[in-house]
């Protein structure tokens, strides 16, 4: 069990945030008017000139309000300019722990000792006690400034480019509310005695006084545990948090039924920071004890069932398509028949299309690979690569379900450990419908990283295009156009023997509309087609970097749309400098 957590402070290396709270508490003692006069400085500052320093704005404020800041220029002199960058650093939350470690800068996070930890959050000399007494013990006005931890996840920033998503096995839940301070630590206790699977390792009073925050930790080497988060992907990291978080909760809730509302659910996002106050007094509004643990397997158990018992549900509400997917696909699963099905009721997306171009291209790369050797090198270092395993089996089972796996599993060398049933590495295979957050996430998500990789291969991008070169946005025209025409046919069968006749202007009418919106580019195309050529090149020609600079920044430098037209159809277009792009 991973015993640090990383600190989000940026107190402890930016002593300016303390001259922020100075100005932050001196604001709060100001009379109205020298308030709104502020309240304006901090509005006009949204609209400052760039390039102009925060100094030289404070500066021409001071100019321009030289009457209303009479009193303050007297108490501060000079200073008073120095007062007016503090209050913005106070007001626009500067350096903040809230507002830094990737959102704002480039800042990451120290790693602290659990033990340290607990010292920063009790020690009387401790920096936590000196920020609250530089607010002068305001909890609101301190707060954006205090520390922070992300428990559940470990990783040092929040810039989502770079952040990881390695679960540390610890969650939190966050009672809110509760009410005054005797009140607030009454439930504290009970609850800190746990249920049947949740029991926290450590829970401590609010900053505010009114809630208290709970810790609770699972067994990180479960093998359960291991198999939901050993991907490290952000949308399955995210989705088995919340299934383990959901079914704790639910679990809370029951046994404390009370207080189930004053639960902040914001923390079932593992990517969530958790606030720490300052505890005076730690042998009542501190409990801590880490060998406690609670159950990972049972509560996930049980929350994948209810998951499951509404799945069903709604696979027996499309029973009659679910069974002719299942036919038409040769699957077993109605998981991945319902799933299938609800991908093609999406938008330009034809699943027997899509489906029959990722089998047959899979197909092509492994003969491929059987004839030319660098193919077959090429497959043994991409696809035994974890990483890329990973990342697109989590893309495909998402389109294709179990298939996915399948066929990612022919791409790979036979003697590789990511075949291996017992090895650590077949751990890319742990897909499941479980991994996605909503079905509507699931029904955006596209094989367009699958084509990505495998386009690497000059021969497998030309075996696509000629094999497939119409998409599931054509097909899904296609198929709209035919559903008019059945619905027309349909009508004119029923009706044939009566005088009421279907309406054929408005099928006409319906493909007349779907045929002009996908037909606007035909003109311009067929022109650019018919266009002649304005001087033509011999094959070395292209290859000539002295013609090549001739005709873009010379003859043809004040273009600025421009067309070259090579032997196998490739555009290049200029910038507007006449450079080759």
């Amino acid at each position: 069990m991973i015993n640090n957590y990383y600190y989000f402070a940026t107190h402890t290396s930016n002593e300016s945030i303390y001259k922020f709270l100075t100005a932050g508490v001196l604001y709060k003692k100001m009379p109205q008017k020298e308030q709104e006069l502020l309240d304006t400085l901090a509005k006009n500052y949204k609209t400052k000139d760039k390039n102009n320093t925060v100094l030289n704005f404070c500066s021409e404020f001071i100019k321009n309000h030289q009457q209303e800041l009479e009193e303050l220029y007297n108490e501060l002199g000079y200073k008073l300019k120095f007062f007016l960058k503090d209050y913005l650093g106070f007001h626009r939350k500067w350096q903040s722990s809230m507002t830094s470690f990737g959102k704002n800068d480039d800042l990451i996070a120290g790693e602290i000792p659990e033990s340290k930890l607990i010292k920063e959050m009790t020690d009387p000399t401790g920096s936590i006690k000196s920020l609250l007494d530089t607010a002068k013990g305001d909890v609101k006005l301190v707060k954006p400034f205090l520390p922070f931890i992300m428990i559940s996840l470990n990783t040092n920033t929040r810039d989502k480019k770079i952040m990881e998503f390695k679960h540390t096995g610890r969650f939190v839940f966050d009672f809110d509310k509760i009410g005054d301070e005797k009140t607030t630590l009454q439930w504290m206790n009970k609850v800190w005695k746990g249920t049947k699977n949740v029991k926290p390792y450590m829970a401590f009073v609010s900053p505010s006084g009114n809630g208290f925050k709970l810790f609770c930790q699972v067994d990180s080497s479960n093998t359960e545990f291991v198999n939901d988060f050993s991907s490290e992907e952000k949308n399955n990291i995210e989705t088995n948090h919340k299934i383990w978080y959901e079914g704790a909760r639910k679990e809370l809730a029951s046994s404390f039924p009370k207080i189930a509302d004053n639960i902040d659910t914001a923390t079932k996002d593992p990517q969530r920071l958790t606030l720490l106050p300052y505890i005076a007094k730690k042998s009542t509004h501190f409990k801590y004890n880490p060998k406690v643990f609670s159950e990972y397997s049972k509560i996930t158990k049980e929350e994948k069932k209810l998951r499951k018992k509404e799945l069903d549900q709604k696979i027996k509400k499309y029973e009659a398509e679910v069974n002719r997917v299942m036919v038409e696909n040769s699957i077993t699963s109605k998981e991945d028949a319902y799933y299938l099905y609800k991908r093609n009721k999406s938008e330009n997306f034809d699943i027997n299309f899509e489906l029959d171009k990722f089998q047959k291209t899979v197909d092509f790369l492994v003969e491929l690979s059987k004839k030319d050797a660098r193919v077959k090198i090429w497959l043994k270092d991409t696809f035994t690569s974890y990483e890329v395993l990973n990342k697109q089996s989590w893309v495909l089972y998402g389109v294709f379900g179990n298939i996915a796996i399948e066929e990612l599993k022919k791409l790979i060398p036979v003697k590789s450990n990511k075949l291996d049933e017992n090895h650590n590495d077949y751990r890319w295979t742990n897909k499941s419908d479980d991994s996605y957050k909503d079905e509507e996430l699931r029904s955006k998500i596209t094989p367009a990283t699958f084509y990505d990789k495998v386009f690497e291969i000059g021969e497998v991008k030309r075996f696509v295009l000629i094999n497939f070169g119409v998409t599931s946005t054509h097909l899904s025209g296609f198929k709209l156009i035919n559903k008019h025409y059945e619905n027309y046919k349909y009508n004119l069968d029923l009706y044939q023997n009566n005088e009421d006749q279907p309406d054929l202007p408005e099928f006409q009418k319906e493909t007349e509309m779907h045929l002009d919106m996908n037909k606007s580019r035909l003109p311009l195309i067929k022109h650019l087609e018919e266009i002649e050529a304005d001087i033509k090149l011999k094959p070395k020609d292209y290859l000539d970097k002295k013609v090549m600079q001739n005709l873009f920044q010379n003859k043809y430098a004040n273009k600025k749309i421009f067309a070259l037209r090579s032997q196998c159809g490739i555009l290049s277009v200029p910038s507007y400098g006449g450079n080759l792009r």
